[in-house]
């Protein structure tokens, strides 16, 4: 809490004043869609679009089960979220916070030795073991944004986000981890008439620190090293076997915005990161284990235009390469320390994906009655390791498709219904793996599973309900509710349960 501390203290302004009259979720929707800055990587574009003030809390449930999961993911995980966020303008400056925390209990997941996120690519070069046990998480994320104008012309922001996370296995190999990232970004906007030109940058330190243990100190427990599609090195927790994993990556980049601000509003950003990842054995003997490189490509433009009826398009994409080099070390017995020899790009991870959205608002006052989304687009997967020759690979082609009817009900009250069906249709899908390891669990299990999972042909139907009710002259009460189910072309299933209590104000 001494960490947290001052990062709280920071988004605290943000919450310390009421909006004008308390809204609900429908009001806090179209108050920040209508701010097309929000979502910008540049904060200092709030001084030119920002949302008008407003403070919620969130305290909610979900609950998920089914056996459409990936293997490092449980057939039942249970969330418990508390989330709070506000925006005000004092004086000229134009602020954000959030502060959210998660506990997380994750049961019957597998080949996750180490990470409180087996999926960050970045961190590609773990551990993973067959045992399927369960995992305790907490996740602590503060976050502000400011902007302050500079003169007539131009204005400066920046935006900070800190991540504070620890996890720990429950059953042998298990293992407790420690995982903190620090994000700043500062950005600086141009106006000229009805166009404002943008730039930011982006420093960003991530750290994870793992290690492994067991209970049951008579068993040792077999991991794989994974080093990519099934490729592996054996390693074992306990005996002597693997000791505390280090992960440390920092990153850097940066952004270029142009907006219009006239019978249509406009909004067009591009971006690019770079993430270099260091990930070594022991600190007093550190022993390199691999090098991980990524860079990150965006692009997004989205437009707002209309009147009685609010109509918001956008299409984005994303690009991630990430290049996997795996050293060969020798021990060196004069200097007491692990020595490269040699080091290889052996691992590529492409992915990419292209989206076009649609939404249309029809409007009541600072509020609407219906809204109706639509996106479509395709995502995308070309994995592939040098020697032994493997790729891992598929293409989708997504569609979702919404609808929510916002009711005004007596005495101040309201009810949002919604509804959202998303489809996803392979288009091809491919795992070959070449090398002499073919019977082994990662080849074996671990990614024809995965890509079962990945490329199936899927549809998920989701029904959702708030009921907000004032309990206040500017303080709203609500209760809401998500359900939502999945079926897969791979005779899987999934349903997610959610309950939340929020208050407006």
């Amino acid at each position: 809490m001494k960490r947290f501390l001052p990062f709280l203290l920071l988004t605290l302004p943000c919450l310390g004043v009421a909006a004008q009259g308390a809204g609900d979720r429908a009001h806090l929707l179209l108050n920040t869609t209508r701010a097309l800055w929000m979502d910008s990587a540049n904060a200092a574009g709030l001084s030119v679009s920002a949302p008008e003030a407003f403070n919620l809390v969130d305290a909610g449930y979900t609950y998920e089960t089914g056996s459409y999961r990936r293997m490092q993911t449980g057939t039942t995980v249970g969330v418990f979220d508390f989330d709070t966020q506000g925006a005000l303008k004092v004086g000229k400056v134009q602020l954000w916070g959030r502060f959210r925390y998660d506990n997380t209990n994750d049961r019957g997941s597998s080949f996750n030795t180490l990470l409180y996120d087996p999926y960050d690519e970045r961190f590609m070069y773990t551990a993973a073991d067959t045992v399927a046990g369960q995992w305790k998480k907490q996740s602590y994320e503060m976050q502000f944004k400011a902007a302050i104008p500079l003169g007539e012309c131009f204005a400066a922001g920046v935006h900070v986000d800190y991540t504070d996370r620890i996890a720990a296995g429950q059953i042998d190999p298990r293992a407790e981890s420690y995982h903190y990232s620090v994000t700043v970004r500062p950005g600086l906007v141009w106006k000229a008439g009805a166009s404002t030109i943008g730039v930011n940058g982006l420093y960003s330190n991530t750290f994870e620190r793992s290690t492994p243990s067991i209970s049951n100190s008579q068993e040792t427990q077999k991991v794989y090293l994974l080093r990519g599609l099934g490729n592996w090195v054996g390693e074992q927790v306990g005996g002597g076997g693997l000791s505390t994993m280090y992960f440390r990556c920092n990153s850097w980049g940066g952004g270029l915005q142009y907006a219009y601000d006239g019978s249509l509003r406009l909004l067009a950003e591009a971006g690019y990161a770079i993430h270099s990842t260091e990930i070594h054995e022991s600190a007093t003997q550190p022993k390199p284990h691999g090098d991980t490189r990524r860079q990150e490509f965006s692009t997004d433009v989205k437009a707002i235009f209309g009147g009685k009826v609010m109509h918001k398009a956008g299409l984005s994409s994303d690009v991630a390469i990430t290049t996997g080099i795996e050293p060969t070390t020798q021990w060196n017995k004069d200097k007491g320390e692990w020595e490269i020899t040699y080091s290889a790009e052996q691992c590529t991870l492409v992915s990419w994906n292209g989206m076009l959205s649609y939404d249309a608002f029809i409007l009541d006052g600072d509020s609407y009655t219906w809204h109706f989304s639509t996106e479509a687009g395709l995502d995308a997967k070309q994995d592939s390791y040098a020697v032994p020759a493997s790729h891992f690979e598929y293409l989708n082609a997504v569609l979702n498709v919404g609808a929510e009817r916002s009711l005004s009900l007596i005495k101040g009250a309201s009810l949002l219904l919604g509804g959202r069906l998303s489809f996803v249709k392979n288009l091809g899908s491919s795992y070959e793996y070449s090398g002499h390891r073919a019977g082994t669990a990662p080849v074996r299990d671990f990614y024809p599973h995965d890509l079962s999972i990945l490329s199936a042909d899927r549809l998920n139907a989701r029904l959702e309900a708030e009921y907000a009710f004032p309990v206040g002259k500017e303080l709203k009460l609500a209760f809401c509710g998500e359900a939502s189910v999945l079926f897969a072309s791979c005779k899987k299933d999934r349903t997610t349960l959610l309950g939340a209590v929020r208050l407006y104000f």
